[in-house]
């Protein structure tokens, strides 16, 4: 009977390393395409979003970006607890901290 026991937990363990390696890792970043067209900018990546008090922070790329500071070529003017806006003159670009994730109110 020993033996018998010893012998699955061996068999399980030894199929441990493969299993384990079928799961994804879940402090990786999300997977982002980085192929743009001609004339279009690289997607940032947005990470966090901080909230202390009255201070709001944002973190695209691995920046830390403070609302109406500037991100590259762009100036944070908006955050809100699921996204942030970037204004470069009259362009504003959306950046989602889920983008995969579609919010719905409940019933609809």
């Amino acid at each position: 009977m020993a033996a018998r026991m010893m012998l699955t937990v061996v068999a399980v363990m030894a199929a441990a390393p493969s299993m384990a390696a079928a799961l994804p890792d879940p402090t990786a970043l999300p997977a982002v395409s980085a192929a743009t067209g001609e004339g279009e900018r690289p997607v940032s990546l947005l990470t966090a979003i901080k909230v202390s008090g009255k201070q709001k922070t944002a973190i695209i790329d691995g920046q830390e970006v403070a609302l109406g500071d500037r991100y590259q070529d762009a100036r944070l003017v908006r955050i809100s607890e699921s996204e942030v806006e970037l204004r470069r003159g009259r362009e504003i670009t959306v950046l989602k901290l889920y983008p995969q994730v579609d919010k719905r109110q409940r019933g609809k």
